[in-house]
């Protein structure tokens, strides 16, 4: 089993691969052009899988970037568009693990690895609205208020990812192909668990900031009466 591991979809490593396995086009102009949904889509005789690593900048910034997978009977090729550091760093030890004697399993591992990388954005976000509702019960001021629409615009681009995500981890679980053994299964579905787990986080933290938001007007009114 072999993994190419590609940190820049323009090489020209990445076009040698596509003749060599006979990738279609469109799947290395997805490469190439980045800003992709999730998805999950059948080759020939492979199949090929966008995800959606999420990084918060050091600015408080929402950072969604792409990481491209191709599972072949023999081989994995990841390409990732972008710096995630959460999840570049995760590649980084599956390269200094034992070798993986399946290409499916390897599959799986990355997967599992992009969805673990959401709980680090998810738990700054818990963070960054406790700071926010601190402040609308002391002192409320339209600084407050911007924060709040801006944790509440990075949450509903991390719900937007994580939903395809979870709509990709559903699919494996349908697909009806010799490319991943059954006995992955079991372990697919709990991927597809930790991705519905997030997606209610989002929702409760969305209601948070929604009881936030109706805080700091009521602070708002009782100062001006």
């Amino acid at each position: 089993m072999i993994w190419h591991d590609l940190q820049d979809p323009n090489s020209a490593e990445l076009d040698t691969l596509a003749e060599k396995y006979h990738l279609h086009p469109l799947h290395i102009e997805d490469c190439r052009h980045g800003d992709q949904r999730a998805k999950i889509e059948e080759g020939g005789d492979y199949i090929f899988a966008v995800l959606k690593p999420v990084h918060i900048t050091e600015a408080g910034e929402v950072q969604i970037t792409d990481l491209d997978l191709f599972l072949g009977h023999d081989y994995v090729i990841t390409v990732q568009e972008g710096h995630c550091p959460a999840v570049r760093t995760y590649l980084d030890q599956l390269h200094g693990a034992p070798n993986h004697a399946r290409a499916d399993q390897l599959f799986y591992k990355i997967l599992d690895g992009v969805a673990d990388s959401y709980l680090p954005p998810l738990e700054w976000f818990n963070d960054t609205i406790d700071q926010i509702e601190d402040v609308v019960l002391e002192k409320p001021s339209p600084t407050t208020l911007q924060r709040i629409f801006d944790t509440k615009r990075g949450l509903i681009e991390v719900r937007r990812v994580l939903g395809n995500m979870r709509d990709v981890a559903s699919h494996l679980q349908r697909l009806e192909t010799e490319l991943i053994q059954r006995d992955l299964w079991p372990f697919l579905r709990d991927v597809y668990d930790h991705l519905a787990r997030n997606m209610d986080m989002v929702e409760m933290q969305r209601d948070l900031l929604t009881g936030a938001m109706d805080i700091y007007f009521s602070s708002v009114a009782n100062r001006t009466n």
